[in-house]
């Protein structure tokens, strides 16, 4: 009973109202940011299937039955093709055949700007052919239009140092509220109005479908939008995160990467040049590898100079199942740390882009998400169209009508 009065007072006409009106006016303030920042992140989705049909030219080369030529061999093609100002910064290896090696270029711009593409002077994939050496082309990331729909969903188009990502984070969280509010006003008040919560109305008006859509497709969309904003603001409030990896049973100690430290021997001979020992290392640890990127140190390399290497797996967990390894500047295993020993905290950490994104259980993920970053698209434009019935809608007809009188 103490329940179900509470309940009742819940859904009292006052409160009633004051969710009426929260929820209208978050619409109405952040509708227009809404749909400028969720369109590009619908596009972006398919980001990996788009860059293979758009760049097919350059990331896609014909398999062969031979090896590979070394790592090495290729960095130095590569490096030649570059400015001397410019030096790769990392490779990206995948291990289907028909993929192009892409060797990264960064160069910040140190003297900074407004925009996003006043972050750097070079940002840019350079695509090798790993069977020839051919270099197919490259991919300039600072004006690529993917890596701008990123960049709009991310920080809208801000430079980084201005913060911009704060304008997503709490766009989020005005995103979570508005559907919580949303939630407690779609909540049926009578057993007559349970059917019309649930269910879309057949060879109904236009109004009515609008209605139904905000209304009905909220409550079912509702799980995938929440996941896609608790996701999302992993990445924006440190609170946030704390909280998620506490859920998760990781305390911050958990969140401290435990690094298994090998002995490094030095006395091992190996004729092989220190990438291509780290690359044959890395990818040798799992016969499920998916992808390997190494990122390289600064030049000029000393010898407390690190290799970095991040090994993609896949052995069938529901995780973004990944390895991380550091080589000293010989290309001998100095640490790695295993999917198997992260904590909880660590591997959602890990998997969190993937979650993000779709892209974590492959194309059925990717479409789920894909629908539901459209429907909250659509949310501020048919919320608005419902007000503006209701509103003046009513009162034009009425008024010509009597004009017609």
């Amino acid at each position: 009973m103490a329940v179900k009065h509470l309940i009742q007072v819940l859904m009292g006409k006052s409160f009633t109202n004051w969710m009426k009106f929260t929820h209208r006016w978050l619409g109405f303030i952040t509708g227009l940011v809404i749909i400028v920042n969720l369109v590009p992140a619908a596009i972006f989705v398919f980001e990996k299937e788009i860059s293979d049909w758009y760049y097919a030219k350059i990331m896609l080369v014909e398999p062969k039955t031979a090896a590979p030529l070394p790592l090495s061999a290729l960095q130095q093609k590569v490096q030649q093709s570059l400015k001397p100002e410019e030096a790769i910064t990392h490779i990206n290896i995948k291990k289907e055949p028909n993929r192009a090696y892409l060797f990264g270029v960064y160069q910040e711009n140190e003297e900074g700007g407004l925009s996003y593409f006043a972050e750097s002077k070079v940002n840019k994939e350079v695509c090798i052919n790993p069977y020839t050496g051919e270099i197919l082309g490259a991919r300039d990331l600072r004006t690529d239009w993917l890596k701008i729909c990123e960049a709009l969903h991310r920080r809208m188009l801000l430079h980084y140092s201005f913060e911009g990502h704060w304008v997503t984070a709490y766009m989020t969280l005005i995103i979570i509220f508005s559907l919580l509010t949303g939630l407690v006003l779609w909540y049926p008040r009578s057993k007559a109005a349970v059917k019309q919560r649930f269910t879309f109305k057949r060879n109904a008006s236009t109004p009515r479908r609008v209605y139904d859509l905000h209304n009905v497709g909220g409550f079912y969309f509702l799980i995938p939008v929440l996941f896609l904003s608790i996701t999302g603001l992993m990445w924006s409030f440190n609170w946030w995160a704390d909280g998620m990896f506490r859920i998760l049973g990781s305390s911050k100690q958990d969140m401290e990467p435990n690094y298994t430290v090998w002995q490094v021997d030095t006395t091992t001979t190996n004729s092989l040049l220190p990438l291509d020992k780290i690359a044959l290392h890395s990818i040798s640890k799992r016969d499920s590898w998916i992808s390997l990127v190494v990122s390289l140190p600064y030049a000029p390399i000393t010898e407390k100079s690190q290799y970095y290497a991040f090994l993609r797996f896949n052995d069938g967990s529901l995780w973004e199942e990944s390895d991380q390894y550091i080589y000293n500047n010989a290309g001998l295993l100095k640490k790695e740390l295993r999917h198997e020993d992260k904590s909880r905290g660590i591997k959602w950490d890990d998997s969190n882009y993937a979650f993000h994104t779709g892209s974590i259980y492959g194309m059925p993920t990717k479409l789920l998400f894909f629908f539901a970053t459209l429907f909250c698209i659509s949310l501020p434009i048919t919320g608005f169209m419902i007000w503006y019935k209701r509103n003046y809608g009513k009162k034009k007809k009425t008024k010509n009508r009597r004009i017609k009188k």
